[in-house]
């Protein structure tokens, strides 16, 4: 694991849900991912905009590529039972943190971040 920049955010993922803190201050921040789940998740985390994310065309996952001009950042799917860690720095917004495997954003694994 990497070392640790900001405070340490715990996020849990579990079939289908996260947990995470609602607020935190700007700056640098460490999301400490822990995959409660049975199953394979990865985090992405984007500031939000006005309306709900884009949709590929398959309906069942979020557009990466048309949030990247928002600064997405990603981290790649852990089995279940791994911890991982995402480095990122949050200017004031809101946030939403999300699974993007198919059909675990639509299942309702998101949480949304305000960044003072």
């Amino acid at each position: 694991r990497s070392q640790a920049r900001g405070p340490v955010l715990r996020v849990d993922e579990r079939d289908f849900s996260i947990s995470a803190p609602r607020q935190v201050d700007a700056g640098d921040v460490t999301l400490r991912v822990d995959n409660l789940g049975p199953d394979g998740h990865e985090l992405l985390v984007v500031r939000l905009g006005n309306g709900a994310l884009p949709m590929r065309s398959d309906g069942r996952t979020v557009d990466e590529e048309a949030l990247a001009h928002r600064g997405l950042r990603a981290l790649e799917p852990g089995a279940s039972g791994a911890v991982r860690d995402l480095q990122v720095h949050l200017t004031p917004g809101r946030y939403v943190l999300f699974c993007n495997m198919s059909g675990h954003y639509l299942g309702g694994m998101h949480a949304e971040l305000v960044v003072r």
